[in-house]
């Protein structure tokens, strides 16, 4: 019997098998509801064109703000750029209940910069967009950028190119193909963004397509519109989903190591950019820091729950999502048909359309609080999934060139092969994927608004919770803390990961 295929196969299926069983809960769903007619109404069209607006200057302003940082750190080699892109990767997977909270305390009514206008709307949910994105733009710009030739450059500084031709010749070319790619992935990010259009919509005018997903299951109690609206959400997203492509813009690596004699002081304009880029990614944290120590510190009576549940399917979500992206790396049978959609598409399928059909089918067949727990960490596992997938898949794939025939030659056997060659080789990688994809689960509020009980609870929706009642100290005393648990997984992965590299 062929494991490593049975596993790829077991692996595709669970994820074909949630698509079929999501679109069966929309189409069975529980409820009559209204008239199909009556919902293609204004409302519809008005919700539709501000998740297409928002989504839009979100992506725009973030590229657009990106581009010349990841153009100036692209410049030459420094010290430290390894430290940078790791930083620049955490900004991307911290919770996002964080960003809300440090936009609210650097820029609400009682905030470091106050806006004229209130912080709630369109341009709180655009700050915040930005505030999440942008760094994961100049990422993934830079990481292009670094990957021009190396005689391309000497060429240019043979022929005495300035900078300005060095940009026009060699370095355009290759951002022009890069924007669009990211720029589309941004904007499905952003069109299918849920905690910080829920957080800081301000009212019925800045609700997107989940956000009315939620409303109208929640609230209203409507499934059919819940479902028709998911459906909306997942085919403009596939749809957006075809404009990439075959771009592999997902990696969450960081930046590749060159050679230490290779390596320089940062210029001066590098620098200028570091500084930058440092202080405006931190100052929401800053701020939200700063408010969170205004205040005696406070022990809700429901924390400790809050942290056994967190904990708990923070856990289960990370190793199922291993296990998941394992199973995609495993077979070279599967890898050679491997579908980029069943690798990546769950990221930007829209987890709340998912969410949606699952629950509604739970709900059909009267499983809904018997599902609370396994819903958020499958869901939790399939969004952590394709963040990790590429770094396994890579080590995974060297691993295997490098100690295949070593293995034929000594006999070993598969488990064998498994426990003296590959697990040394794999274990920091799967360490760092193990802690990145818990730090995702412990910031996902989505999942757990839709599916959770009255008497569910976790620490994101703790600070939901406490947002709602307008309790913001306390809200950003809870942050510190979750933030802190997140900095402790992703401190012990780092240094697993350079163990392991070592």
């Amino acid at each position: 019997m062929n494991l490593p295929l049975v596993l790829a196969r077991l692996g595709t299926g669970a994820l074909l098998l949630t698509l079929v069983l999501a679109l069966v809960g929309m189409a069975l769903h529980p409820g009559q509801g209204y008239g199909w007619s009556s919902y293609f109404d204004a409302w519809l069209w008005q919700i539709i064109r501000f998740s297409v607006l928002q989504a839009a200057l979100s992506a725009l302003l973030s590229v657009v703000l990106a581009l010349p940082f990841a153009w100036s750190l692209a410049q030459r080699p420094f010290r430290g750029q390894w430290l940078l892109a790791g930083f620049l990767n955490l900004a991307f997977v911290l919770p996002v209940l964080a960003v809300v909270l440090g936009i609210v305390a650097l820029f609400g009514r009682q905030g470091w910069w106050p806006l004229q206008t209130t912080v709630y709307g369109l341009p709180g949910i655009l700050l915040a967009h930005v505030a999440l994105n942008w760094p994961f733009a100049v990422r993934l710009l830079w990481d292009r950028l670094n990957q021009v030739p190396l005689h391309h450059r000497r060429l240019a500084t043979v022929l005495g190119l300035s900078t300005l031709q060095r940009l026009h010749r060699i370095e355009w070319p290759i951002l022009k193909t890069a924007t669009g790619p990211v720029f589309v992935l941004i904007a499905l990010l952003c069109f299918s963004s849920f905690t910080v259009v829920l957080t800081l919509g301000g009212g019925p005018a800045n609700t997107n397509l989940e956000v009315a997903v939620y409303q109208a299951l929640k609230y209203d109690f409507d499934a059919r519109g819940a479902a028709l609206y998911a459906a909306f959400h997942g085919a403009m997203a596939l749809g957006l989903m075809a404009l990439l492509g075959h771009n592999k813009v997902w990696s969450m690596e960081t930046v590749a190591q060159p050679a230490r004699s290779g390596m320089q002081r940062a210029s001066a304009l590098q620098r200028v950019a570091i500084v930058t880029l440092l202080l405006t990614l931190l100052a929401p944290y800053l701020a939200l820091i700063q408010r969170a120590l205004r205040a005696n510190w406070q022990w809700p009576g429901q924390l400790n729950e809050a942290l056994v549940s967190s904990l708990g399917i923070a856990s289960f979500s990370a190793l199922v999502a291993v296990l998941l992206a394992l199973s995609r790396c495993v077979s070279v049978q599967s890898a050679r048909r491997r579908s980029l959609w069943l690798d990546f598409g769950v990221l930007v399928m829209p987890a709340m359309v998912l969410t949606t059909g699952l629950f509604l089918l739970c709900l059909r067949l009267g499983w809904a609080r018997q599902s609370t727990w396994p819903l958020i960490i499958w869901i939790n596992a399939l969004m952590a999934m394709p963040l990790i997938l590429q770094p396994i898949k890579a080590r995974t794939a060297a691993a295997r060139n490098q100690y295949q025939r070593l293995t034929r030659v000594l006999g070993l056997s598969r488990w064998g092969a498994v426990r003296f060659v590959y697990w040394p080789v794999l274990w920091p990688v799967l360490t760092w994927a193990l802690a990145l994809s818990a730090v995702l689960s412990l910031g996902d509020m989505g999942v757990a608004a839709l599916v959770g009980q009255l008497d569910f609870v976790t620490l994101p929706l703790m600070i939901f919770r406490a947002m709602g009642s307008y309790q913001m100290t306390l809200a950003a005393q809870l942050m510190v803390g979750l933030l802190g648990l997140c900095a402790l997984l992703l401190g012990l992965a780092e240094w697993a990961r350079g163990r392991g590299h070592a």
